[in-house]
Order: structure tokens, then C-alpha cells, then sequence
């Protein structure tokens, strides 16, 4: 790190005590309220199939189960594209071996786009029922509402979208910060979340290598310089931290290459289990700033110097 401008701002006599906050000012989390389930896409994604899941309601506990969804799969084929979300499959596609055990995988390819289906299909969908143990489901282990149960499912596999609203609110958090310094007299434009080549429409020679990479937020100043900001939220989960950091240090050397700048805003429980390689960008990011850091004012006055 530009070691000087931290010492001037956070006034410590040197800079393991500058490293020393940052580790002790890192956020546990960065989950709000709205983090654990988007209930509205919850919501919107059952109120899609709703009368597609009253006709299957049919199905639970009938004795006659093989026949009622042959006539189901016969009158109304618009349920097709509702059966893979009740395994927790958003798609209409789904390719399956028929015997793991086999010498030679046999693929089967089971379409459940609306469309009229001939015997041959049909019996294929109810065999689908069969071996994915829908059949017991609706017959043994189904109470009677199916949209009940899919709620359920959407709860369940909305979790795994957690990682990018992670992302999101880490994007969030930084533009409430954001938008306290882009009035700064010094700044000319402010982007969010576009490519590098946006800043020709402003009057700027944009490098050929750097026109088409993205940024979470970009900063021209009226010198002309261009500055880079990047954000992550690294928790316990995901990539290793040698990654991050080396993916983090090869940016800045490109970026440097062509005259541009790179801040970059980090935190996280994650970085707990990585000291060494936080360490390490500290050492060798010139802007390195986690959300504490941001919120103090640091960011401003980096901005204000380059």
C-alpha cells in the first residue's frame, strides 16, 4: 500500500498498526434483513405454475395414478414445464442416465416443453415419475397442496443466490459511500457497473485491451486521470484466498500498464482465515480499504490524492 497516506490519515506511527485495524475492523457480515430469502421471487415463480399445480393436486393419494397423469399429460401438456420444479429443477431439459452400472451410458433426454405429446412420450414421463420417486411422493409422502410444497422448494434453492445478493450489498454499501464524493468538484464522471469504453462517450481514449472490461465503479477526475474500483465481500466460502489476492495484484498490473488506477474495497470473515494473503495485498496494493476504512473517509481523501 501507499503506506504514507495511511499513516498521514489514520495518524499511527507506523504501518503494522495500519494493518492491525484492518484486521480488527473487518465485518463479520454483511447479510441485512432481505439477505436470507427474496420472498418476492419466491412468490412470482409459484404464481407462474399455479393453475398447472391445482391440476397436478389431482394426482395426490390417486389409486389410479399412472392413468389420471396420462390423461393430465393428454388434456393439459402446459404442466410439462411445471414437473421439473418439483425436483428442484428450473429448466425444461433434463439429461439422465438410464444405468450408472452399465458398461455403455445410456442418455436419456426428457423434454417438458408444452407441446402435444404422443403414447410413446407419455409413457416416458410416467416412467420419469417412477424412478425419480415423484410417484411415491404424490401417492405416499404429499399433503394436498403442491403449492405449498414448492414454496418450500423455492425457499430452499432461492439460497443459492445468496452469493450474488452477497455481492449486491456489498456493491450497496459502498454506493451509499460513493455517492457522498461524486460531487466533488475534482470529479468529472462517475460509472457504475459499466465497461471501460463508456468513458469514450465522455471524450476519453479508452486502450484497446481495456474497452470491454467491466468495472463496479469507475472514477474519471478532471486531470483526466481514470481510477478503478473494485468491491468484494469475501466470506467462508468460495474461492481460496491466494486467488482473490493474485487475481487482485494481476489487475493493478494492467491496469497500471495503461495509467489507470486501482482502489480496491475488501472485507469479510473470510479474510480471518487468510491473514497471510491480506497481508500480502496490503503489502503490495497500493488501495487497499475495507468498509470501516471506507466509512472514515479514507476513500475520499484517496481519491482527492491520486
Amino acid at each position: 500500500m501507499k503506506e504514507a497516506i495511511y499513516l498521514e490519515f489514520l495518524k499511527y506511527p507506523d504501518i503494522s498498526e495500519v494493518k492491525r485495524y484492518f484486521f480488527e475492523t473487518l465485518l463479520v457480515t454483511n447479510h441485512d434483513h432481505g439477505f436470507f430469502v427474496d420472498w418476492e421471487k419466491v412468490k412470482n415463480n409459484v404464481k407462474k405454475c399455479q393453475i398447472e399445480l391445482n391440476i397436478l393436486n389431482t394426482l395426490i393419494r390417486n389409486s389410479n395414478f399412472n392413468e389420471k397423469l396420462k390423461e393430465i399429460l393428454t388434456k393439459y401438456p402446459e404442466v410439462l414445464p411445471c414437473v421439473p420444479l418439483l425436483l428442484a429443477i428450473h429448466g425444461v431439459y433434463l439429461d439422465v442416465i438410464e444405468d450408472i452400472t452399465a458398461d455403455n451410458y445410456e442418455i436419456i433426454r426428457y423434454d417438458f416443453s408444452k407441446r402435444k405429446l404422443t403414447d410413446e412420450e407419455k409413457d416416458q414421463i410416467i416412467i420419469f415419475f417412477e424412478k425419480t420417486g415423484l410417484k411415491k411422493f404424490f401417492i405416499e409422502l404429499s399433503t394436498s397442496s403442491l403449492q405449498d410444497y414448492l414454496y418450500g422448494i423455492e425457499v430452499g434453492t432461492d439460497s443459492n443466490a445468496r452469493k450474488n445478493r452477497s455481492g449486491r450489498i456489498a456493491e450497496i454499501m459502498l454506493r451509499n459511500q460513493i455517492e457522498k464524493i461524486k460531487d466533488e468538484p475534482d470529479i468529472e464522471v462517475l460509472m457504475v457497473q459499466k465497461s471501460f469504453k463508456e468513458l469514450e462517450n465522455k471524450g476519453c481514449i479508452v486502450p484497446e485491451r481495456l474497452r470491454d472490461r467491466k468495472s463496479d465503479f469507475i472514477f474519471m477526475k478532471k486531470s483526466g486521470k481514470i481510477i478503478d474500483i473494485e468491491v468484494n465481500f469475501y466470506n467462508v466460502s468460495g474461492s481460496k484466498p491466494q486467488e482473490i489476492v493474485d487475481a487482485y495484484l494481476n489487475r493493478q498490473r494492467e491496469l497500471n500498464e495503461v495509467g489507470v488506477e486501482l482502489i480496491w474495497i475488501t472485507d469479510g470473515p473470510g479474510w480471518r482465515r487468510g491473514l497471510n494473503q491480506l497481508e500480502k495485498a496490503l503489502d503490495k496494493i497500493d488501495y487497499i480499504l475495507n468498509f470501516k476504512l471506507v466509512k472514515i473517509g479514507l476513500l475520499k481523501k484517496i481519491l482527492k490524492e491520486i
